[in-house]
């Protein structure tokens, strides 16, 4: 029947190739669950790592792991290597570099601080507004806060 020496009718070839069809769409199946199971286990094992303490001396970020959402927002430390803060105070910086991550959605760990400086002149603007002020100007512009010199920052009626 399949070495061609007899003809195959209508209803055969049909069959035939409705199984064949069959065959392929269930190998896809299957194909496309084992890749479902792997990256499950990969992401498993992903977050596994993040959350084991990494050594002090290999840290390379100087930056403290992201608050939970339901849990209350511990300030990330500023006393890190390599992080240099200019005209403000140690509770400040913390609280810049968390609203910094809390309205741009980056996870704080993803974020690296390399100086936090502070604003010479604000005129009728509270500190915590002129973070977000500056932290909105630095993502609209593409670029990093570090690079953006802030010397007053005034409310206008």
């Amino acid at each position: 029947m399949l070495d061609g020496s007899v003809p195959m009718g209508l209803g055969n070839s049909l069959l035939l190739s409705l199984i064949g069809m069959l065959v392929v769409f269930m190998e896809l199946i299957i194909l496309a669950f084992i890749i479902t199971l792997i990256s499950k286990a990969v992401r498993a094992a992903t977050e596994r790592g993040e959350q084991a303490p990494a050594p002090a001396a290999a840290a390379p970020a100087p930056v403290a792991a992201a608050p939970a959402a339901a849990a209350p927002v511990a300030a990330p430390p500023v006393a890190a290597p390599g992080l240099t803060l200019t005209d403000v105070d140690a509770p400040s910086a913390a609280a810049v570099m968390a609203i910094v991550s809390d309205k741009t959605g980056i996870p704080l760990n993803h974020l690296a601080f390399h100086s936090i400086k502070g604003v010479i002149e604000m005129d009728g603007v509270e500190e915590r507004d002129a973070a977000v002020i500056m932290a909105l100007v630095a993502n609209k512009l593409g670029k990093p806060v570090n690079k953006l010199i802030f010397k007053s920052i005034k409310k206008v009626d």
